[in-house]
């Protein structure tokens, strides 16, 4: 220090004050002994002529605070508003991602229903059409019916509806073709049914399927089932009186 100051003889006495750029001010130096009544005067009037200085110096630096006060107030404004800008722009941003996600979803949702619906009508048809050549095929494996005579045994089908439906079978045909018949017919909706007569209490199953009507028992009541129940209807006699062979779908 006593270097920078120019110290060259003690005891040395200096009177500084801070400059702009974070330097001392040398204002007055007093070296050698003195007294301390001539300490006094050197330094009222060192102050007394610096006062101007040292006011505006102070002024000065309480200008630079406050403005060094005032841009970091503004910096903090400016980060919070850039801030609070990103904010909404992300939120707008990820809403926007969400909206488009959801518009994604809703569509392939919207394609896999559209393609679930054309595979249900699809399956439908198929099946529609596999039931269409099933009753082809079993109206054609029934051959033509035969005209009415001894040997020849009716078929009434009875349907919940009331609807009514019958023909004329050999009485050496086969109980697979009464189910042939029952296959053919369009106002079936039964995919599995049972044929049992009603007394004796007798179901048709595919072990019998190759008896003919005369060795099954014909004449006698015939219920068709999917169900597995038998009951047998109060009005049911008067209903098949003309028919030696009745078979009922319930």
């Amino acid at each position: 220090m006593s270097n920078s100051l120019n110290a060259s003889r003690f005891p040395f006495c200096a009177l500084v004050m801070a400059s702009t750029n974070q330097r001392i001010v040398l204002l007055q130096q007093v070296e050698g002994p003195k007294s301390p009544e001539e300490m006094i005067t050197i330094l009222q009037r060192v102050v007394e002529e610096c006062t101007t200085s040292l006011v505006a110096a102070r002024i000065e630096a309480e200008e630079r605070l406050n403005n060094q006060r005032l841009r970091e107030e503004q910096d903090a404004a400016y980060r919070a508003a850039l801030e609070a800008d990103q904010a909404r722009e992300r939120q707008m941003r990820e809403e926007q991602e969400r909206l488009e996600r959801e518009a994604v979803e809703a569509e392939r949702k919207r394609i896999e229903d559209e393609e679930a619906q054309a595979r249900a009508v699809q399956e439908a048809a198929e099946k529609e059409a596999a039931l269409a050549r099933r009753r082809q095929e079993k109206a054609m494996a029934l051959g033509a019916e035969p005209e009415k005579g001894p040997d020849v045994t009716r078929v009434l089908i009875r349907f919940p509806t009331g609807e009514r439906k019958e023909r004329r079978f050999h009485s050496s045909a086969t109980i697979t073709l009464i189910y042939d018949f029952v296959d053919s017919l369009d106002c079936l909706k039964a995919e599995k049914y049972s044929l049992v007569s009603n007394f004796p209490r007798v179901t048709y199953g595919p072990e019998k399927n190759s008896q003919t009507l005369v060795e099954a028992g014909a004449p006698f009541l015939l219920y068709l089932t999917n169900s597995g129940d038998f009951q047998l209807y109060g009005n049911i006699l008067d209903f098949c009186a003309n028919a030696a062979f009745v078979v009922l779908i319930r």
